[in-house]
C-alpha cells in the first residue's frame, strides 16, 4: 500500500474517495440516482405550477368582454356559433 504524500491536507483526503466534498452527494442516493431524483423534483414542481401559471397567463391576455346581450350575440357571431340570419333576428329582437 502506498503512503499518502504529506503535502495533502485533510480536505484533500476527504475529496478523493467520494469526489463530492465532505458532505457527499446532495441527496446521498448514489451515482446516477441523485440526478434522477433532482429531475423528478423539478418535474414535480413544474407539474404543480403548470395549471396556476396557465390560468394566470390565459386570463391576463384575454380581452375583457362585457356581458350585455348585444355583445354576447356579436361574440357568438364572430366565433361562428350562429348564422348571419340568427344574428340579425336576435339583434332585431333586442332593439
Amino acid at each position: 500500500m502506498k503512503s499518502i504524500p504529506a503535502r495533502l491536507g485533510l480536505s484533500s483526503l476527504i475529496l478523493i474517495p467520494g469526489c463530492a466534498g465532505p458532505m457527499g452527494p446532495p441527496l446521498g442516493l448514489g451515482p446516477g440516482w441523485d440526478e434522477l431524483a433532482g429531475m423528478a423534483i423539478v418535474a414535480l414542481i413544474a407539474s404543480i405550477m403548470y395549471r396556476p401559471l396557465w390560468k394566470f397567463f390565459s386570463t391576463r391576455h384575454s380581452p375583457t368582454i362585457s356581458s350585455s346581450p348585444p355583445d354576447i350575440i356579436k361574440l357568438r357571431f364572430a366565433r361562428g356559433e350562429i348564422t348571419q340570419e340568427e344574428y340579425q333576428r336576435m339583434m332585431q329582437h333586442l332593439s
